[in-house]
């Protein structure tokens, strides 16, 4: 009878101990290079910490096939849930599916995974960024020869993008105030920036008057094609994402804006709803849904800043994303 007893005993600890350790979650991130992800993981783990979860996280290096690999040793760890930056929206179906064979339900952050039973989605409007941007710089600039520079076509944001630039430079286009004299989907890095602007400048012999810059990324090769011929600050260039180094430009006068996408904001709500996820609830801050091509994908939406010159200060040394000597370098 003792023995009986003292045996459900320790069956009662053991079931205690195994359900009372924290919510495991994991964070696959697209690439430490990018400034923005090294705060996006800095944000998320605090908030998830907060909130009483543990936090895994790995630097993918923008290479999809080992951002897969990751992946299933999380999920073969035991994830409660996965939170996907991912390297390549098409690829990263496969590990949606591995990990629904697990019971582990994704959420996919910034950049929708297509194709696939996606759970849920965290972003920003990406289509609003580029009529904000389109916007801003087609009123400092209402007339001349525009290049529009989209990052990688594969790549759901790309298209978004486009697509909000479009609607609002296109009725420009008609009424004959601005001609864009090219428009292609290269990437979202530097190199491709670069080389595209190059090869414009060197066969067209035309300097344009707006260079419309899907992110930060190509930015960072446009101004450097720019500054090899003298002309930086004299170009109006665009960009999304809010990387330290747009900052750096704007501050500069090199970059005329940047679309910002609150890093703490998207960060956390990512938080929020995996540790929601992983204790069994559902989301509360769902705003819409997006098509992958295969379900409608419940989705935080946030909203993006216009930053330019003028509230730069204001937005992201006051508001805690880089500090004044990050922005503007010594005084």
């Amino acid at each position: 009878m003792k023995t009986t007893f003292f045996f459900l005993i320790l069956v009662f600890l053991f079931s205690c101990s195994s359900h009372s350790g924290k919510k495991k979650i994991g964070f696959l991130i697209r690439d430490y290079k990018l400034d923005r992800c090294v705060k996006e993981r800095d944000f998320f783990t605090q908030r998830a910490t907060e909130l009483g979860a543990e936090v895994i996280c790995k630097d993918a290096g923008n290479d999809d096939h080992n951002q897969i690999s990751q992946a299933e040793e999380m999920i073969k760890n035991g994830v409660d849930v996965l939170v996907l930056f991912a390297v390549n929206g098409q690829s990263a179906a496969q590990i949606i599916r591995e990990a629904h064979d697990s019971k582990i339900k994704v959420i996919a952050y910034e950049s929708l995974i297509e194709n696939c039973d996606l759970d849920y989605f965290v972003t920003a409007d990406n289509e609003k960024g580029g009529e904000m941007m389109t916007t801003y710089i087609t009123q400092k600039y209402p007339t001349g020869n525009y290049i529009m520079l989209g990052g990688n076509k594969s790549d759901k944001n790309a298209v978004l993008i486009k697509e909000g630039q479009h609607k609002i430079i296109d009725p420009l286009v008609k009424s004959g105030q601005i001609n864009v004299k090219y428009d292609i989907y290269a990437d979202w890095d530097a190199d491709e920036g670069y080389m595209e602007t190059k090869k414009y400048l060197n066969l067209s012999c035309d300097i344009p008057s707006v260079i419309l810059s899907s992110n930060d990324g190509l930015a960072t090769g446009v101004i450097k094609a720019l500054d090899e011929l003298g002309l930086t600050g004299k170009i109006g260039v665009t960009g999304l994402d809010g990387e330290l180094s747009a900052f750096q430009r704007i501050a500069k006068g090199t970059q005329s804006v940047t679309i910002f996408k609150s890093f703490k904001a998207q960060a956390s709500a990512a938080a929020d709803m995996a540790f929601e996820i992983a204790n069994g609830k559902k989301p509360k801050n769902i705003t819409a849904k997006f098509n992958n091509k295969m379900v409608d994908v419940p989705t935080f939406l946030l909203q993006p800043v216009v930053v330019d010159a003028a509230n730069l200060n204001e937005v992201i040394v006051k508001g805690g994303v880089f500090s004044e000597q990050e922005v503007y370098g010594a005084k």
